[in-house]
């Protein structure tokens, strides 16, 4: 069956991953954060401006200066990466990423376990897939949660 142009694809990884061979620290496992997934999407994310969605952002108060930030026209990738390096770790927050008025692509994190990665660019799934190689198709109610549109579809 041919996919419809401009749908979705969407990918759900996990957030916590073993340490390579030779990278020592503290502790045998890592968290990848939102930081890392910005760098990963490289020039295809450079140019977006972000709308932020972060559950109980009242509670912390740089949770809230981003979500204040990324109101009305939205924060530019930079300064939002700016605002989460290196290490800042979320529970439950979508980022949404947009190219003027058209959605590009949803970073979405749950329970600080998992990513969801939804877009339609199919060579941003697979450079996430390359470097998460564990990444399944996101489960359909989980789709539906997502807070925007994205005509979305498995893969």
């Amino acid at each position: 069956m041919a996919r419809p142009p401009g749908a979705f694809h969407s990918i759900t990884f996990a957030a916590w991953r073993d340490r390579l061979p030779g990278q020592h620290r503290a502790s045998d496992r890592y968290y990848v954060t939102l930081a890392e997934l910005l760098v990963r999407l490289g020039s295809f994310g450079l140019g977006l401006t972000w709308k932020v969605r972060i559950d109980d952002a009242r509670l912390v108060t740089r949770f809230a200066e981003i979500e204040k930030a990324s109101s009305g026209a939205g924060i530019g990738t930079l300064e939002l990466l700016a605002l989460v390096a290196p290490d800042l770790q979320f529970v439950d927050a979508d980022f949404a990423g947009y190219a003027g008025n058209e959605l590009k692509v949803v970073l979405r994190e749950f329970d600080s376990t998992s990513w969801d990665l939804c877009t339609a660019d199919a060579s941003v799934v697979r450079e996430i897939r390359q470097h998460f190689p564990d990444a399944v198709p996101t489960p359909e109610d989980v789709l539906q949660e997502i807070p925007w549109p994205t005509n979305r579809r498995e893969i």
